[in-house]
């Protein structure tokens, strides 16, 4: 296992005194999945963020992958496999590659004059003053530059590489759940996504060929789209996804589709155990009177159901939401919990899949559907520009860059070591597919400490 070192000076701005310590970290493998990592060949395609484009926005290593730095209020278990520090790890403070000259008081200071080269190898020195990353610190993790500027200002934690657009003039039913994917899965040489349409009782699952980590010859990969699945699956929900049931008159006992058309409703989210979890309405209809030949019906009340697909069965389970809900905003997953706000509310409430008549309001948190946007990766929930774990916001990641294509979209990211893929259709004058390329920065540790690292910090006893 490889190891690099460390040494942390605290200085006592009253007398003087310094306490020295030193101690050796581990490389982790984060520098080489960076390198190494070519979803559908776009390494290949120029990718570029932040002024540089091909390899200069990641090279040179000592600047750009490995220019910040993270300190972390608990140890971190000493793997080299994990890249990403826990999202439940308070994040004590941070710095980059320059001098702080922000009012964030986690942010600390390159010193610019001895971070330097030498025999071989590079010297990186920060400074914290005394109202800097105060708070106990277990662990220091090196960073990409980026990532060491927080978020608190104008950094971002998620970097669209590329963005292309690689079909135009898409139709019902070709664009299918694209518009609203809740799971394309990278590594295994095909996509998975639950769907179900309005007018029908049963969810499908589709099983799409899709290679996303090699590239092949003779074809540009990234422009290649993947519209047909080798595997369909039908599985009965026993209901619509939003339906209405009709008490009394001639349509006493039935139901029918709240919509009746061929439009796809991908309200079906992936969790982490498997399965699939979905919430679904019932409005309840009475009749009211009859004109011409014509029952009428008034609506009453709705009620709100849990559907969960497990082992290609479907199950539903009644939850109560809170009194008088028209409308329920699905987020996404955050571990056994199904997160969502209901209608116009800034309320984010998370449901227990394991116990439905556990349904809690999300403390400090705030869901506004208008202006912040709400994505995925993988089975976890960023809401708003906070990243999601077990059900509670944990870490601002801020949100996707606003001048990109994929505020139109789901923005479901599948995430592969370092980077992450997306996909889905936009509307805009017509339908289109894009495909994004995306590098994830946030609590990225490229090394746990590489070469010789000396963290200065002032401390007023």
């Amino acid at each position: 296992m490889l190891k690099g070192k460390s040494v942390i000076e605290l200085t006592n701005v009253h007398t003087g005194e310094k306490e020295v310590y030193e101690d050796t970290n581990l490389v982790t493998e984060a520098i080489a999945d960076v390198l190494n990592t070519n979803i559908q060949g776009m390494m290949y395609d120029s990718p570029s963020f932040d002024g540089k484009s091909g390899d200069d926005w990641l090279l040179p290593v000592y600047e750009r992958l490995t220019g910040g730095i993270l300190l972390y209020q608990n140890a971190i278990t000493e793997d080299p496999t994990i890249i990403y520090a826990p999202l439940d790890n308070p994040l004590i403070g941070y710095a980059s590659s320059d001098a702080n000259n922000t009012a964030d008081t986690k942010r600390g200071s390159r010193n610019l004059t001895e971070s330097k080269k030498v025999d071989n190898s590079y010297k990186y020195v920060w400074d914290f003053a005394t109202s800097q990353a105060n708070g106990t610190i277990s662990c220091i993790c090196l960073t990409n530059s980026l990532a060491g500027k927080g978020t608190q200002v104008d950094s971002n934690y998620f970097v669209m590489l590329r963005g292309d657009n690689v079909k135009n003039g898409i139709s019902n039913p070709d664009q299918h759940s694209y518009l609203d994917n809740q799971r394309p899965y990278i590594g295994d040489g095909y996509r998975m996504e639950m769907i179900s349409i309005y007018n029908t009782t049963a969810a499908i699952l589709r099983k799409i060929p899709e290679d996303y980590i090699h590239a092949k010859l003779l074809q540009r990969t990234y422009s290649l789209i993947a519209t047909d699945a080798v595997e369909e699956t039908s599985i009965e929900l026993n209901h619509y996804p939003y339906w209405v049931s009709y008490s009394g008159g001639s349509k006493d006992g039935t139901n029918a589709p709240y919509y009746n058309y061929d439009g796809v409703l991908t309200y079906l989210f992936h969790g982490a155990d498997g399965n699939w979890y979905g919430i679904s309405r019932k409005d309840n209809q009475k009749y009211s009177s009859t004109s011409n030949g014509v029952d009428y019906y008034n609506h009453t009340t709705y009620e709100w159901f849990l559907d969960t697909i497990s082992a290609g069965k479907g199950t539903t389970q009644k939850i109560i939401l809170p009194a008088n809900t028209q409308e329920v905003r699905t987020v996404g997953m955050s571990g056994k919990w199904l997160m969502f706000a209901v209608d116009n509310s800034t309320t984010v409430y998370r449901l227990d899949t394991t116990n439905v008549a556990n349904i809690e309001v999300v403390p400090d948190a705030t869901y506004n559907y208008d202006i912040d946007y709400t994505f995925s990766v993988d089975d976890d929930v960023v809401i708003n520009g906070w990243y999601y774990l077990n059900g509670e916001p944990k870490l601002y990641v801020r949100n996707l860059r606003g001048d990109d294509e994929s505020s139109w979209g789901r923005k479901h990211l599948s995430r592969y070591k370092t980077y992450a893929y997306q996909e889905y259709c936009c509307h805009y004058s017509g339908y289109y597919f894009i495909r994004t390329y995306i590098c994830i920065l946030h609590t990225w540790r490229p090394l746990t400490i590489w070469l010789h690292q000396l963290l200065r910090r002032q401390i007023r006893p």
